[in-house]
């Protein structure tokens, strides 16, 4: 599995993970052209094929994107952007890359595949993160996919002259577009690395999440996976033409409205000019993330309606998915939405005759639950990705959603009891992935979600099915 012949050229990795638990990776392939010059703001085109082998060794750069408290999460989506260390990394526009974790030992495994799209709000993060990419969860015999998409103003901008030079009539939506070239990718090459490309879950966090439910509410996403795990967060969605207007706004603050041809002039910007314009947009109508200046373009094409109401209307693509929140998130005031939204994208699942499953995670460290910390916004991916003893420095990142959520001390206690929690939430993702059932032998039989059972998974240091889903956000249980 060393070198590895891909549809562009061969690939080489390297090998992470000691022992029986290594794993190969191969980082930053190439999976589309490089969007920029006059590829700004155009549906990505085909990676160019190479001579001899491309050294897949390296993290590419970070999306252009603002700055935030953690990649993958935001404490307060009112808040604004503050500066992060973390994201002291080079960026680039040319970022469409995704990596390959596979602990697959020859091409012909046929391992079942996890696309993880990673978090942000729709501004920021990268699949490149420490904690995506560790060999724990892939050693549950699964080859994971990171994919890197355009962001922001790169990757979601709206604008009429756009609409009209496209051959669909639409512009925005860039950024969703990127990752179904990376799900296109994953069918056409995955086997080269062990994987089953019949066999695609794809899953994500907050805006990752949300991006999952937009791709499942695609016609666009028909065939390019199987099922998806969408944890803390519901899409929005506004109409083509009010993010448009957004658009129009954003070439005026670029100063490039009144020249003869404004999109030749905003294509030549470099775009620390765009993403500086962004940030001084977001302070002066005090918007950030999805709920600010961008989001999913109700466009008649990629998304036919508000993804709620493609959902309730059972117009989604025909896959079962898996809703999860965080106890703690559903009564912090930011999470105070998501019961009542997974409601809503349940409310359809019997028109397309597919079964979906509701989770609420509830595990927190040791000592941050003895100081009062809830499970907050974020904090099930340490467990999902199995970083047990904070081997990626994820925990260190956290606290200061932590503090929010009352914990006191940067340290969480990590113990045997978050690796065991660690290990179940793998083991019932990875099931999942493997045939569609997210109940474990041995460990747990999840029933899936319909309204009168009201049924759904808790997970803490024992998972048990509790009922009562839809009461969760009024009574506090």
């Amino acid at each position: 599995m060393e070198k590895i012949k891909i549809e562009t050229g061969y690939v080489t990795g390297a090998i992470i993970g000691e022992g029986e638990d290594q794993v190969h990776i191969y980082r930053s392939i190439p999976y589309a052209a490089p969007p920029v010059g006059d590829l700004r703001w155009k549906p990505p085109q085909p990676a160019a094929p190479w001579k001899g082998v491309r050294k897949c060794a390296t993290f590419c750069k970070y999306a252009p994107q603002t700055s935030s408290p953690l990649p993958g999460t935001r404490p307060d989506p009112n808040a604004r952007p503050v500066p992060s260390p973390r994201l002291q990394a080079p960026q680039s526009e040319d970022c469409l890359y995704l990596n390959v974790i596979t602990p697959a030992r020859k091409a012909t495994d046929r391992l079942p595949v996890m696309v993880w799209i990673h978090g942000g709000g729709f501004i920021f993060g990268s699949a490149n993160e420490p904690v995506y990419n560790l060999p724990r969860l892939p050693g549950c015999g699964v080859v994971q996919v990171n994919i890197n998409m355009r962001l922001g103003p790169i990757g979601l901008l709206a604008h009429p002259l756009l609409s009209k030079e496209s051959p669909q009539g639409v512009s925005g939506n860039y950024m969703f577009l990127d990752t179904l070239a990376g799900l296109k990718w994953v069918k056409n090459n995955i086997s080269a690395f062990g994987g089953d490309p019949d066999n695609v879950t794809i899953f994500g966090e907050s805006g990752g999440a949300a991006k999952v439910i937009c791709l499942i509410g695609s016609p666009l996403g028909k065939g390019l996976f199987r099922r998806g795990i969408a944890e803390s967060a519901s899409p929005d969605g506004r109409p083509l033409k009010g993010l448009e207007a957004m658009g129009e706004k954003f070439f005026a603050k670029l100063g490039v409205n009144k020249e003869k041809n404004p999109l030749e002039a905003a294509r030549a910007l470099p775009w620390e000019k765009i993403v500086e314009v962004e940030q001084a947009l977001i302070q002066e109508l005090g918007a950030t993330g999805r709920g600010g200046l961008w989001d999913v373009a109700i466009d008649g094409w990629f998304m036919p309606d508000k993804p709620i109401d493609v959902f309730k209307a059972g117009k989604q693509l025909t896959v079962p998915y898996i809703l999860v929140a965080n106890k703690g998130e559903i009564y912090m005031k930011q999470g105070l939405y998501l019961v009542p939204a997974y409601l809503g994208l349940f409310s359809g699942a019997a028109k397309t005759g597919v079964k979906v499953h509701a989770c609420i995670f509830d595990r927190v460290p040791a000592r941050w639950r003895k100081e009062g910390c809830v499970s907050f916004h974020a904090i099930e991916l340490g467990y999902v990705f199995g970083d047990w003893d904070n081997k990626s420095g994820f925990w260190q990142g956290l606290f200061g959603m932590a503090g929010q959520a009352g914990a006191k001390t940067p340290d969480p206690g990590l113990d045997e009891n978050d690796r065991k929690v660690a290990e179940i939430t793998m083991k019932i993702w990875t099931q999942y992935a493997k045939n569609g059932d997210p109940g474990v032998e041995g460990l747990i039989t999840w029933p899936a979600w319909d309204k009168t059972t009201d049924r759904y998974l808790f997970i803490d240091e024992n998972p048990v099915v509790k009922s009562g889903y839809s009461r969760l956000a009024e009574d506090g249980k």
